[in-house]
């Protein structure tokens, strides 16, 4: 009776084994395991339109056909997959999917899943955007850049509308690309205090609600401390003293400054002031502007150095912050510069004039 039983055991494998290398199916004892666990969730609404499928077995040696479309039954659209997932194109908005696994084994058994279904969302406006970078301080009439970026949930360009908080509301910029960083510049006429907002819009015209307030103070942020118009100057060897007052030179708006050859520009810059450059140039020679770059790691004070002709002059000082930004500005107007050629002087040197 063993031996029977031995022979049919053999005769059994070896058919098997001649159906397995002739092509020639054979069923299992076990076909897959159904397909569950769908996401989105069967009859589930208001999903994004970037959705994915997702299931699960529990078997990783079976292969997949993905069955999906809008109708039902759902379109055959891939097969033999092995992976528990598929990346779907972007979706139609408002729209019911209908979509179907069905699962196979090495022995060729099927298993089909339910067909499931779910629903997609509307449109939905951007994401509420965000302030992220701009000048926190800065002078008046200086043009300041502010960026901002909002995502929209359906991939959608963007365009958005500034509130400077001074009564000005800009037009709509854009539309920029999804995910786009962009900026926008300003400029502030009066001193105080001011909270910058803005809003995004998508390409159907849905609003996002306003930002969190980004605040900006308007406020002089440098300032020349010397060269004052009306004053008279001298400035010869070390000395360099403020002479007296000139109700004419004031009316000009303009100082007169005595020199042996050279002049010194103080300013004294905010907390918010890295650098300062002081740009000289000559009222009648647009070809003359000379630079001096003063930067200043610890306190608030800056100068510049300059060796002039006579003639007549302006100095500006341009204040620029940590991250490099312009943030103010300062200007003499006019300042008047004469060599010093005085008989007086001379004497006082010791120098005898023919």
């Amino acid at each position: 009776m063993k031996k029977k039983l031995i022979h049919y055991m053999i005769s059994i494998s070896v058919l098997l084994t001649t159906l397995s290398a002739i092509g020639i199916p054979y069923v299992s004892a076990d076909p897959p395991v159904e397909p569950s666990q769908p996401v989105p969730s069967p009859g589930s609404s208001s999903v994004t339109v970037f959705a994915d499928l997702k299931w699960t077995t529990g078997d990783v040696t079976l292969t997949y056909d993905v069955y999906f479309g809008t109708e039902n039954p759902p379109p055959l659209i891939l097969v033999n997959q092995s992976e528990t997932f598929y990346e779907l194109e972007r979706l139609l908005l408002n729209t019911t999917y209908y979509w179907q696994i069905v699962a196979h084994n090495i022995f060729q058994e099927t298993t089909a899943g339910p067909i499931w279904n779910f629903t997609t969302a509307e449109n939905q406006p951007p994401f509420k955007p965000t302030v992220f970078d701009g000048p926190p301080k800065a002078g008046r009439n200086i043009p300041l850049e502010f960026s901002t970026v909002a995502p929209d949930p359906e991939g959608d360009k963007v365009s958005y509308q500034w509130d400077w908080d001074d009564g000005n509301v800009s037009d709509w910029y854009g539309p920029y690309e999804f995910g786009q960083r962009t900026t926008a510049t300003h400029e502030w006429a009066e001193n105080g205090s001011y909270e910058v907002k803005v809003r995004a819009r998508d390409e159907l015209m849905k609003q996002s609600g306003w930002s969190k307030v980004y605040n900006v103070t308007i406020a002089p942020q440098v300032e020349l401390s010397n060269c004052k118009p009306g004053y008279l100057y001298f400035v010869f060897l070390t000395f360099d003293k403020t002479y007296g007052y000139i109700y004419s030179l004031d009316l000009l708006g303009v100082s007169l400054i005595i020199s042996t050859g050279g002049m010194k520009v103080d300013a004294a810059g905010s907390d918010s002031v890295q650098t300062v450059v002081f740009e000289m140039k000559n009222k009648f020679l647009e070809d003359q502007r000379w630079n001096a770059t003063s930067t200043n790691e610890t306190g608030s004070a800056f100068e510049g150095y300059f060796f002039l002709n006579d003639g007549l002059y302006e100095t500006t000082a341009y204040a620029y912050d940590g991250a490099g930004r312009l943030i103010d500005r300062a200007a003499r107007s006019y300042v008047i510069y004469y060599e010093w050629k005085f008989v007086l002087i001379k004497q006082l040197l010791g120098l005898n004039t023919p």
